[in-house]
């Protein structure tokens, strides 16, 4: 069988629901991986990240895209640099290969969702890895936050063989 990542299960979901005009928010940059496959398809790409090291990652893996916009600002300011967009992805965690210290938190991504919220605009998805315990947190705020706003939404739960804290895909449109 295959081995299936669940980026892979969100770049699937991203497929139905972006177009080549779509103008995409990558919250959180990473390696850069969600950012180069939005690039491939999209109009253009803004690219967060708090950590310059994850922008330069990103900038070397899409050297050779004119679409993207990297900021190196925390997504809690993504309606600051970005009114216009069709779609927020968020990929919570920490940089893989990183410092596992460094992880999103669950305060700022709830901020982030409450003002996205508010301006009620295009697609937001999250990939949530609750294997570790801010990613817990995050996982369970996120929950919260949706039957809190009674925002109807869809989940995937990533089941691993080899792990009990199975990856959370959740996915809404306004």
């Amino acid at each position: 069988m295959k081995n299936i990542k669940i980026t892979d299960l969100a770049h699937e979901l991203l497929e139905t629901e972006i177009t080549k005009d779509s103008v995409i928010v990558d919250a959180t940059a990473g390696n850069g991986n969600d950012t180069k496959f939005l690039a491939e398809r999209v109009k253009h790409v803004y690219t967060f990240d708090i950590q310059e090291s994850a922008l330069n990652q990103t900038r070397t893996l899409t050297k050779d895209f004119k679409n993207i916009t990297y900021i190196h600002d925390t997504h809690e300011h993504i309606l600051k640099y970005v009114q216009n967009f069709d779609g927020v992805v968020f990929n919570l965690g920490y940089l893989p290969g990183g410092d596992k210290k460094i992880t999103t938190m669950t305060h700022s991504t709830i901020d982030t969702l409450e003002k996205l919220h508010k301006n009620q605009k295009g697609f937001i998805l999250v990939v949530a890895y609750p294997g570790h315990l801010e990613g817990l947190k995050e996982t369970v705020a996120v929950q919260s936050f949706l039957d809190k706003h009674e925002i109807k939404y869809r989940v995937v739960k990533f089941h691993h063989e080899t792990k009990n804290e199975a990856p959370f895909i959740f996915f809404w449109k306004y």
